[in-house]
C-alpha cells in the first residue's frame, strides 16, 4: 500500500508550505519584544485615557498594566513562536526575560527609585512564565 501525504495532488504538502528555520534566531526575539513593547504602550495609553475620562482612580492603571503585561507577553510569544514553528519555549523565555529587563531599566531611568531586587526577580519570573506559556501554545496551535 502506497502512502499518500495529505493535501491535493500536485501541490506541496501542508508541512512544506513555509520554510522552517532550523536554529534559534535572535531577530525573531527582537521582533517579539518589539510587538510586546508596542502593545504595552497601547495598553498604557488606553488605560490612562480611561482613567482621565472617567472617575476611576489612578491606582487601577498599575493593575491593568501588570495584568496586561502578562497577556501581552503571552500574545507576543505566541505570535513569534507561531512564525518560527519551533523552539517555542526558548523564544517565549527569551522574549519574557528581555521584556522584563527592558521595562525595569526604562522604569529605573524614568522613575529613579529602583524597585528592588525582590520585585525585579518577581517581575522577571512572571514575564518568563507568560512568555513560556505563549511560546509553547504558539508552536502547538
Amino acid at each position: 500500500m502506497k502512502y499518500s501525504p495529505p493535501g491535493k495532488p500536485g501541490y506541496p504538502r501542508w508541512s512544506q508550505r513555509h520554510k522552517v528555520e532550523e536554529g534559534f534566531l535572535v531577530s525573531l526575539v527582537g521582533k517579539g519584544v518589539g510587538y510586546a513593547l508596542f502593545m504595552a504602550v497601547l495598553l498604557i495609553l488606553l488605560a490612562s485615557a480611561v482613567v482621565y475620562l472617567t472617575r476611576l482612580e489612578e491606582s487601577i492603571v498599575y493593575w491593568v498594566v501588570n495584568i496586561g503585561s502578562f497577556a501581552i507577553l503571552g500574545l507576543a510569544s505566541f505570535i513569534t513562536a507561531r512564525r518560527a514553528r519551533r523552539h517555542g519555549l526558548v523564544y517565549g523565555v527569551a522574549i519574557g526575560a528581555s521584556y522584563a529587563i527592558i521595562t525595569v531599566l526604562v522604569g529605573a531611568i524614568l522613575y529613579p527609585p529602583f524597585i528592588g531586587v525582590g520585585a525585579l526577580l518577581r517581575r522577571i519570573g512572571f514575564c518568563v512564565l507568560a512568555g513560556a506559556c505563549g511560546g509553547v501554545l504558539g508552536v502547538n496551535y
